[in-house]
């Protein structure tokens, strides 16, 4: 199948080339007999929202796929379900160019296999207890014996409160040349088996990280981690956010029973960019609250794998303190994730592979 392309830029058309498709780079829009039995895909910058439903109508025959540019978490759900009404695939505002290839090669029905070993977690909600979570799980994957990374994503809140020599925005004059070498990665802070970046210190520069720079990021500690844990907040206008969205091999969603229409709110959003609410992982944090809902039916509803419930706890600085029972259900969790990531045997316990 060939694939036409009006208003992709060039970046984006050497990657599909280099993957092995044929891309024809259009001015203007195709003959529609040309592109007959094949894929056209159109940007928002060349092709205006309400003019869709006369290139359905032009192009039967051809499969479409509309590139939506505009930032923004609002707007684009309204363009995403009239594309879906019209027959025509959606790409979202920030994807990056790694996940339209993932998307293309879904739409072309390419069978293909890529090994992420990105661990996710984003949150409900500011102070929900992502970073906290996050490290917790590295320091137990750490135990296992394993190479962890816990990268800072969240770019509204470092996520440390130490100063440091090292942080997402000292590291990102690197990021942005893509100059970020193994030796910098040893750089980073050093804690319970794990290396740790702490987030992003400069709150004036929290709108100006790119996708490509994130993504980059994560490539790198990908490369030289058996697991890079990630904590990428609970904003979803933060690059890092949409990127960790694409990229994790797993989504862990850290929220309370009090935040079910925040949650609701945010699996929608995940809907546009092809996740459903069983690609998430629902860690409850502070489930001894008194709630109407339980942790359970909060899981259920929104049709979610409940990971983990967490009691609460009184402020603490670096360690949740968790006891002797519920360490031993995260790490019979850590085991599983690590399982699913290929990183470890499944453990026969009583005749049952678990």
């Amino acid at each position: 199948m060939k694939l036409f392309s009006l208003g992709l830029d060039q970046l984006t058309v050497n990657e599909i080339k280099l993957a092995g498709y044929t891309v024809i780079t259009q001015n203007v829009l195709p003959d529609p007999q040309q592109t007959e039995g094949h894929l056209l895909i159109v940007t928002s910058d060349r092709m205006p929202v309400p003019a869709l439903p006369e290139l359905r109508r032009s192009y039967p025959g051809t499969s479409l796929l509309f590139v939506y540019l505009q930032k923004g978490v609002r707007g684009y759900q309204a363009v995403h379900m009239l594309c879906e009404s019209l027959g025509i695939w959606f790409i979202p505002p920030r994807t990056t160019s790694s996940a339209m290839m993932d998307k293309l090669r879904f739409i072309l029905e390419d069978e293909y296999s890529l090994r992420r070993n990105i661990v996710g977690f984003f949150g409900s909600g500011p102070g929900i207890g992502c970073t906290s979570l996050s490290r917790l799980f590295a320091r137990r994957i750490a135990s296992a014996g394993l190479r962890v990374i816990v990268l800072g994503l969240n770019v509204y809140d470092p996520g440390y409160d130490r100063k440091t020599s090292v942080s997402l925005d000292k590291l990102r004059p690197r990021l942005t040349g893509k100059m970020l070498h193994a030796e910098d990665l040893e750089g980073f802070i050093r804690l319970d088996g794990y290396l740790y970046l702490p987030g992003n210190c400069d709150y004036l520069s929290t709108q100006d990280y790119q996708e490509e720079e994130i993504e980059y990021l994560l490539t790198v500690a990908g490369e030289h981690a058996d697991v890079v844990v990630a904590d990428f907040g609970a904003i979803p206008e933060s690059a890092a956010w949409y990127v960790g969205m694409q990229q994790s091999a797993l989504h862990m969603l850290v929220t309370h029973p009090k935040h079910e229409y925040r949650l609701q709110a945010l699996l929608e959003l995940a809907g546009h960019l092809d996740l459903t609410p069983g690609d998430f992982q629902l860690i409850i944090n502070r489930s001894n609250v008194d709630e109407m809902s339980s942790p359970k039916n909060m899981a259920q509803r929104f049709g979610s794998e409940l990971l983990l419930e967490l009691p609460y706890y009184q402020p603490f600085i670096e360690q949740m303190p968790l006891g002797k029972k519920e360490l031993q259900q995260l790490d019979d969790k850590v085991h599983a994730l690590l399982v699913s990531l290929g990183l470890a045997q499944e453990a026969r316990k009583k005749g049952i592979f678990q």
